[in-house]
């Protein structure tokens, strides 16, 4: 009866053991294989435009992955030297390009649209979020980490009032959700509500990630603090 007994599960142990080594193996190559789709379909969309038949030689070697490069390559320094006669005459090639496609109808909506886009880039260049902070979510007493994006616009925070019906300072908090932080709830807190942490982003992301798996440096929250209203 023992023998009988233990062969099942001797059975479903293989294909258990079989079957988590398949999965560390897989989670082991997507972002190695994804790195390289990724690449190659960037490389592919920034070489895509140059006729490969003026140099067949070259276009042939390493099944075309080496002209592919080397235009790359061309294609990053010509965004180099760009960058380089911006940074000296910016603001002049910035009003010459304002004039000029200010006067022309259709495209005038598209250039301002991508100049803004852009100034809004800039801004952030360093980070979309301002700051890692707690907040109560989904109710009081429970907590959330929340990523601040900005201070809450004045159009918005004048219906938000205090006890004496004054309006309130407000951030705007994005609390994103687990496993993948890109979803996530968008939330208006009062500012005196939200405790600011010396978490960065990046720990917080992953601590979002793994569920709390892999936990921040402890003191930084324990130095957390609200801020002052």
């Amino acid at each position: 009866m023992n023998s009988t007994s233990t062969k099942p599960a001797s059975s479903r142990d293989w294909v258990a053991h079989i079957r988590n080594r398949i999965f560390a193996g897989l989670l082991f190559a997507a972002p190695v294989v994804a790195t390289i789709l990724i690449f190659n379909f960037l490389l592919n969309l920034a070489t895509a435009w140059f006729p490969q038949q003026y140099l067949d030689k070259i276009s042939n070697a390493f099944g075309g992955y080496l002209l592919k490069l080397l235009l790359l390559f061309c294609v990053l320094i010509f965004f180099y030297l760009l960058g380089v006669i911006t940074y000296y005459i910016g603001k002049q090639l910035t009003r010459l390009f304002d004039e000029l496609f200010s006067r022309i109808p259709f495209l005038s909506t598209i250039y301002s649209f991508m100049k803004k886009f852009k100034e809004w880039v800039e801004n952030r260049q360093n980070s979309m979020f301002d700051a890692v902070v707690l907040v109560h979510y989904p109710r009081k007493n429970n907590y959330s980490i929340g990523l601040v994006t900005s201070k809450t616009d004045d159009s918005i925070t004048k219906y938000i009032l205090d006890e004496q019906g004054q309006p309130l300072a407000c951030v705007n908090v994005f609390i994103p959700t687990t496993p993948n932080p890109t979803n996530g709830f968008f939330i208006i807190y009062p500012k005196r509500e939200v405790i600011y942490t010396d978490m960065d982003v990046n720990t917080a992301i992953n601590l979002i990630v793994s569920a709390g798996a892999m936990p921040p440096n402890v003191q930084a929250l324990a130095d957390a603090t609200p801020p002052v209203a």
